[in-house]
């Protein structure tokens, strides 16, 4: 118990560390005094507008890729089950996730490790949209991090992808098998196709992933875009071009598994990377810095986010019991 409770706790300790780092750097007292100048009715109908389309989208694509490779499942009714997800994903990212298969195994007798398995098939394709829209970031500005030049990690990171990429779909379509000798027949290949939690790279077509591929889309492009209105919302301004080439990477390494969602990672690759772009409002007369301005805007953004991520959870266990969701034993699994 003491050791899952660790678990849990550390991605949120780690977390804690990095906003302390950040916070070091950056005066906490005008963070605050940055809000001043954030039009709060908009920024909360901007939150609910953008939170609104995110959970439509990513339900409506999971529900047809669970229709695709597991069994019919509609929109309507994964919509309840995927909000809840989202609560538990707060405290755990796993266990959010396992929540889904466990529910639609208790009710509809669907395979857990099927669900979990489009759900990882789902996770593949967002980060190689992540990792292509960094690559494609690096060549609108200069990405500086402290220092560091980002543009040849994020290369590097992309080109490791692709060969990644190449060889993944090589493997699940059988390509190995077509020109190597019966003699480099690999039985570890017969097997992995074999377990429902690869079955929907195994049955996936070059179209199904191009097809989920752009559904997926919409989804980082409206993330990506939201930053750019969050500072406009600021009364501030930064030119789009350098919204593409950071949130991306911003994206990239909040993706990282060390805090739940990117939690101060995220925070101090925005600061870092859009600092020397970003215009404060007119209003602030040079009393607010960039810096200032952009982790208030991120941190508000992401407790906002994370509010309404909690709300749409809890509204949504009135509908559902909460014994639907706890962890199944392993025979319950299959």
């Amino acid at each position: 118990m003491t050791k899952k409770i660790l678990k849990n706790l550390l991605p949120w300790l780690v977390a804690a560390g990095l906003l302390y780092y950040l916070f070091r750097q950056v005066s906490p007292k005008q963070v605050l005094e940055s809000l001043r100048y954030l039009n709060i009715p908009l920024f909360i109908g901007f939150g609910v507008v953008y939170f609104v389309t995110i959970m439509v989208l990513d339900t409506w694509v999971l529900s047809r890729v669970l229709s695709r490779f597991a069994a019919p499942v509609s929109f309507r009714e994964l919509l309840p089950v995927r909000c809840v997800s989202y609560l538990l994903s707060l405290v755990n990212y796993n266990a959010g996730q396992a929540s889904l298969a466990v529910f639609l195994k208790r009710t509809r007798d669907m395979s857990f490790f099927k669900t979990l398995g489009c759900i990882f098939f789902v996770t593949v394709i967002d980060l190689y949209w992540v990792i292509a829209l960094a690559f494609a970031g690096s060549f609108l500005m200069d990405l500086n991090m402290k220092g560091f030049q980002l543009e040849d990690w994020v290369r590097r990171v992309a080109f490791i992808a692709l060969a990644g990429l190449i060889l993944h779909l090589a493997f699940w379509r059988g390509w190995f098998g077509k020109i190597l000798p019966k003699r480099f027949h690999f039985r570890l290949g017969d097997w992995l196709r074999g377990k429902h939690l690869f079955q929907p790279f195994h049955h996936a077509t070059l179209a199904d992933y191009g097809k989920i591929a752009l559904s997926r889309l919409p989804i980082h492009a409206t993330i990506i875009s939201s930053m750019w209105f969050l500072i406009r919302i600021a009364g501030a301004s930064v030119p789009y071009r350098n919204i593409l080439g950071a949130i991306p990477i911003v994206l990239l390494t909040g993706a990282i598994p060390l805090t739940p969602g990117g939690l101060g990672a995220a925070q101090i690759a925005i600061v870092q990377l859009l600092k020397n772009y970003v215009t404060p409002p007119a209003a602030a007369h040079g009393t607010v810095a960039p810096e200032e301005l952009l982790l208030a805007i991120s941190l508000t953004w992401m407790i906002l986010n994370y509010l309404f991520k909690s709300l749409a959870g809890l509204i949504s266990l009135r509908w559902t019991s909460r014994d639907l969701f706890k962890e199944p034993t392993d025979a319950a699994m299959h």
